[in-house]
Parts: structure tokens; C-alpha cells; sequence
């Protein structure tokens, strides 16, 4: 069983213009924006149960499936798979499952 209740995930991005001048500005100030890719997500998967998880570009598809492999931490939430805590007991969680991103294993 698959458990994700109130799971948030935001990065912190540097961001500049672009050309020369900006990133020389850059190396002495940094500007800083927050990208929020997950906010308050919750949702329960039963055992035998299919999912389909989809979305337009940037909505957190991504970032949700690193959560449940245990490669991200998220900042506020709970994530429970099979009774384990992914990013936690990931030793031992990551003998059960296997993670594809694109045309490459991850895990």
C-alpha cells in the first residue's frame, strides 16, 4: 500500500539574465526564486491497485515518484510504501522496488 498525505517539495533555483554582465552580478549577489513542485499533495494506493500518474510539464510528476523511491526528501508530509518510510529505511526499500526516468534505470 502506497500512503502520501500533505507531501510539499520546493527547490530553491538561483536565477540571472542572461549575458556577460549578469553573470558577473552573479558571482558576488545572488538572486534566488522558489519553485513550488509539490504543495499539499495526498493520495492512497491499495495493494493490486493500477495507476496511472499524469500531468502537464512541471506539475510534479517527477518529483513525486523520487519521493516514493527515496532519492528526494520532501519538506513537510508523510510518505508510508509497503510500511516503510522511502528516504528512511532506504537500504532496505530499495531491494523491493525498481524506478525507470526517461530510457535509464535509476534504482
Amino acid at each position: 500500500m502506497i500512503t502520501m498525505q500533505h507531501v510539499c517539495k520546493t527547490y530553491k533555483v538561483s536565477k540571472r539574465d542572461a549575458g556577460f554582465t549578469s553573470a558577473f552580478k552573479a558571482l558576488f549577489h545572488k538572486e534566488y526564486e522558489y519553485i513550488h513542485a509539490l504543495d499539499d499533495v495526498s493520495f492512497t494506493i491499495s495493494d493490486g491497485e493500477m495507476v496511472g500518474y499524469i500531468g502537464p510539464n512541471g506539475a510534479g510528476k517527477s518529483s513525486t515518484i523520487k519521493i516514493l523511491s527515496g532519492i528526494l526528501t520532501p519538506e513537510e508530509g508523510t510518505c508510508l510504501v509497503n510500511g516503510l518510510i522511502p528516504w528512511k529505511n532506504r537500504i532496505e526499500y530499495v531491494k523491493s522496488i525498481g524506478v525507470v526516468f526517461g530510457q535509464r534505470t535509476q534504482l
